[in-house]
């Protein structure tokens, strides 16, 4: 298994440049996975770029470390991917923000709606930071997927130029729709997914009249993180290899 770490100043270029990790990254390195000088491992930036390094040496405070090779993700193709979602109770937020990035989602917007039960605050959120940083080390994603505050429906529906795409129980558009929606590189695609409780007649009026898709996520009711994995699968099968 690689190891993988998190290191937000990476060098221009390889052939010895020298990086530091410091904090919880260094102590990890040193008193839980033990690995000492001579060691190789992996870093990303959180930006699109990774790197192979070797231990030089240091301690559990900080580690010094030699670049034997960079790798940088060539830019995105096709649209920035949203995910707004109503918030699920408890550790189920968890899960949702792990899977989420590893199926590629660029960003993800906590979302308020009228039947919604959890509003995160910043403890949550910070919670929610960790577990994408979580994933992008397990997954081997060197861009961190973007948390962003808590954001009203209708607020959600007033930002111009992008494409709405709601999961309901029941529509009968599916994958075309989103291969539809990804041809165009320039308008993010935003999936949006409603509380347990449904989304109420009137957001579902006014996302028609934000001309948003209805997409299909199966015959019966999902839990949040359900139906929105359920339209993130939808979207990672439908990208290009390279997005």
């Amino acid at each position: 298994m690689k190891h993988r770490f998190f290191c937000d100043a990476l060098p221009n270029e390889a052939d010895g440049g020298r990086v530091v990790l410091k904090g919880a990254e260094a102590k990890h390195l040193t008193s839980v996975l033990r690995l000492g000088p001579g060691d190789l491992v992996e870093l990303f930036d959180g930006r699109g770029s990774g790197a192979r390094a070797e231990i030089i040496g240091g301690d559990k405070r900080e580690i010094e470390l030699s670049v034997i090779e960079l790798e940088v993700d060539g830019p995105q193709r096709g649209p920035e991917v949203v995910l707004a979602t109503a918030v699920p109770k408890g550790d189920r937020i968890r899960s949702l923000v792990e899977k989420a990035t590893e199926l590629g989602i660029d960003r993800l917007v906590p979302l308020k709606t009228q039947r919604s039960v959890v509003h995160p605050r910043v403890g949550k959120q910070k919670k929610m930071q960790q577990a994408v940083l979580a994933a992008c080390k397990q997954c081997g994603r060197n861009r961190l997927m973007r948390i962003d505050p808590l954001m009203a429906w209708d607020e959600l529906l007033a930002v111009e130029n992008q494409s709405l795409v709601i999961g309901q129980r029941g529509a009968e558009d599916s994958g075309q729709a989103i291969d539809r929606l990804l041809a165009d590189p320039n308008t993010p695609l935003v999936l949006c997914v409603g509380p347990e409780g449904g989304w109420t007649d009137d957001e579902l009026d006014a996302a028609r009249e934000a001309k948003a898709t209805l997409v299909g996520v199966g015959r019966h009711t999902l839990r949040i993180e359900t139906a929105a994995l359920a339209l993130a699968a939808l979207v990672s099968a439908s990208r290009k290899v390279g997005d």
